[in-house]
């Protein structure tokens, strides 16, 4: 008896870190979860009432048009959460008063769940919505490929969370960690895929990428899964002089779905524990 309630007096500061962090990060809560209702409105169900747009022929494809800014908005939601789970406790110097009171650990741990619970109640939002839409269109049941996709849109989501997490615990401010791996994650990791595929074609597959790895969560709906997973695409053109010539490149449409899941994986447990190892050694 006494060991678990020593257990449970160990969980409270985690308990109530939790709640705190979400009440101060509500007001990003309810822009990023307008944000997600308003494009999957606008996706799933405006687009249909303009003339001349055709409705999709399967509710799978209309979950794949509807999920094609999901990455965008996981994308913006992970960073602007997560950007100050460490490095605001070092840059405003609040850790000389929070450190002696709470483990250190703890604290994070906390404030990682509820920013965590944040994102994934928005995400959950956005594939709520879109479903409702499918089935007002299409009728039951709802397609199990949509599950899966959210299974993995949610995987990957803490995938990104500790990617920047790992950032913020040797960024020296949180607006350095959003941009920095803003433009890791939006640009940075496209252009390097973009020469990997250009220069080794199809034998090599951009597994390292985290934005490539994202293409998992539209890919999952298609049926059949893309097979062959990389295509070129070729078409001519006039150079000078009156020249012509043939060109080519080629792009890998998404990972496979036991690939991508377990990289996830590891990608979370490998960030968090440089994270980890990071924090460790940061000094106030």
């Amino acid at each position: 008896m006494e060991n678990r309630k020593n257990s449970f007096n160990g969980i409270k500061p985690i308990f109530y870190t939790i709640v705190f962090e979400i009440k101060k990060q509500r007001r990003k809560f309810y822009f990023f979860s307008f944000i997600a209702i308003i494009v999957a409105i606008l996706l799933g169900y405006v687009l249909q009432l303009i003339p001349g747009y055709l409705l999709s022929d399967t509710q799978a494809e209309f979950f794949n048009n509807g999920l094609q800014f999901i990455s965008f908005i996981t994308l913006f939601s992970a960073c602007l959460f997560f950007s100050g789970i460490i490095c605001s406790e070092f840059d405003k110097k609040t850790g000389f008063i929070v450190f002696p009171k709470i483990n250190k650990y703890k604290l994070i741990l906390g404030k990682y769940f509820g920013n965590l619970i944040l994102v994934v109640s928005i995400i959950t939002l956005y594939y709520f919505i879109l479903g409702i839409l499918g089935f007002f269109y299409y009728g039951g049941p709802i397609n199990i490929r949509l599950f899966y996709s959210y299974g993995i849109a949610i995987l990957y989501v803490i995938a990104l969370s500790s990617f920047v997490t790992f950032f913020s615990s040797f960024m020296r401010s949180v607006n350095l960690t959003i941009i920095s791996t803003l433009i890791l994650l939006l640009i940075g990791f496209n252009i390097a895929d973009q020469i990997v595929t250009l220069v080794f074609k199809e034998s090599f597959e951009p597994l390292y990428s985290l934005a490539y790895l994202g293409n998992l969560i539209t890919g999952i709906l298609e049926y059949p899964f893309p097979d062959p997973r990389y295509s070129e695409f070729s078409f001519s053109g006039m150079g000078p002089g009156g020249m012509g010539g043939d060109f080519s490149f080629g792009q890998w449409v998404t990972p496979s779905i036991e690939m991508g899941i377990a990289l996830l994986i590891v990608f979370i447990v490998f960030y968090f524990l440089l994270a980890a190892y990071l924090f460790k050694r940061r000094q106030l």
